[in-house]
């Protein structure tokens, strides 16, 4: 993984599924079809915020919209939360309420007077190696005994697992397709096959104007892949199309190249770190040494220096896994520039 490169998933989620069209596109085949049916999916806007949980930003992302109903041309909310776990959480449902709750929280800024709160409809977007076992309703993270009083809240999310599916099974537009093909090699073991699907489709994708999804793809496959397998890849769309893998292959290999030269960057910082305490501890290390050749006694070691025999010996085993690891960094250094 690219140490440059942060949220790899967050990034590639939002990318892709900020665009009103893909998001729709990949909506439409996913919700129940009587609410596909009730909705103006050309109305479809994204609102630029999030709701997350900063502490759960490593595992979740989200986006909102607001759509149009067809027969009232009522507004309303279409929450999509993306979990980016490798397994199911029984507590999303916890979550998704409280996310709910600051974006009607949010509405109030914008409409101070409304008179009605905006129905949300919370979607569960989940790519993990193990299916989602959970219920969706929220009603039932309480006891079973009492799932049925009405002082409960009570809601269902929709959910979208695509634990299961094979690279063939998943639909959407080309973008949102390559996408989740993407995420199931970096979740999923199907790798070689997802990432063959995701050739194919790539190859398919008109390069236009705006977003460069080239960029936003190979940025995610670098972050998320061994090199070996980011090559591959590329050359793999280079067989469907060579002007579009010739780009990939140079924008992969310039990303590459970054990364080592910011692990060598920060290499170079934690040696200069480790170099000073280990000259720190071979400075003690010597001069007790010193003291002992000249014949000082550690009574008046111990009371000049604060170190006690104890204490010294294990300074001088810490100096010696020190100077074992400066070399064998200095080695992988050396075999990098190579």
């Amino acid at each position: 993984m690219s140490a440059g490169v942060r949220r790899p998933h967050d990034k590639l989620f939002r990318s892709v599924f900020a665009d009103p069209q893909e998001a729709g596109s990949f909506l439409r085949r996913h919700l129940p079809p009587a609410l596909v049916s009730r909705l103006d999916w050309s109305t479809l806007a994204l609102m630029e915020t999030s709701f997350v949980d900063e502490a759960l930003q490593e595992s979740e992302s989200d986006l909102l919209y607001t759509v149009q109903m067809n027969e009232t041309a009522q507004p309303v909310y279409l929450y999509l939360l993306f979990e980016h776990q490798s397994t199911p959480d029984k507590w999303i449902r916890f979550r998704l309420l409280k996310y709910m709750c600051r974006i009607w929280d949010e509405s109030f800024k914008e409409y101070p007077d409304q008179a009605e709160l905006r129905p949300i409809i919370p979607l569960v977007f989940y790519q993990g190696a193990r299916s989602w076992h959970y219920s969706t309703e929220f009603a039932d993270l309480f006891p079973e005994s009492e799932q049925a009083q009405s002082f409960l809240p009570r809601f269902a999310h929709f959910l979208m697992d695509q634990s299961g599916l094979s690279p063939q099974e998943v639909q959407g537009g080309l973008k949102a397709q390559v996408a989740q093909l993407l995420l199931m090699a970096a979740f999923q073991k199907p790798v070689r096959e997802a990432l063959a699907q995701a050739a194919h489709l790539l190859a398919q994708i008109p390069q236009t104007g705006g977003l460069d999804y080239l960029e936003v793809f190979v940025v995610y496959l670098v972050a998320t892949q061994e090199r070996r397998v980011v090559q591959e890849f590329a050359e793999t769309v280079r067989r469907h199309t060579v002007d579009i893998g010739d780009d990939m292959l140079t924008y992969a290999e310039e990303l590459l190249q970054e990364g080592r030269q910011e692990g060598r960057q920060e290499g170079r910082q934690e040696g200069r770190q480790e170099g000073r305490q280990e000259g720190e501890i071979k400075g003690k290390v010597e001069m007790i040494e010193s003291l002992l050749t000249v014949g000082v006694g550690w009574s008046l070691i111990t009371q000049a220096t604060g170190i006690t025999p104890d204490r010294f010996h294990l300074l001088k085993q810490q100096l010696r896994q020190l100077t074992l690891a400066s070399s064998q960094k200095l080695e992988g250094l050396a075999q990098d520039a190579h």
